[in-house]
């Protein structure tokens, strides 16, 4: 957002965002997209399964990790594209 005030800030811009409106708008829809899919999920709840805890840590490592961490970054990128090449403004 305040790249245009403070031009070094540009060097933060990991993921190559278009502009700080289309970034903050693809944040937005990602958020409000996700929130309404882990509804259900949510609800459903999560089964028990006797399994050791390092087996039960691989396991939410991978899951939660790569679908908390990495997912986003992914979605978020792929939004802002789609921002830009409809001209959202």
């Amino acid at each position: 957002m305040f790249q245009g005030v403070f031009p070094p800030l540009k060097t933060l811009n990991i993921m190559k965002l278009d502009n700080p409106h289309s970034a903050i708008l693809s944040a937005v829809i990602f958020n409000a997209v996700i929130i309404v899919a882990l509804i259900p999920l949510a609800l459903r709840g999560v089964k028990f399964r006797p399994l050791g805890a390092s087996a039960i840590l691989r396991r939410n490592i991978l899951i939660y990790g790569v679908g908390g961490v990495i997912a986003p970054f992914i979605a978020i990128k792929l939004i802002d594209l789609l921002i830009v090449a409809l001209g959202v403004r």
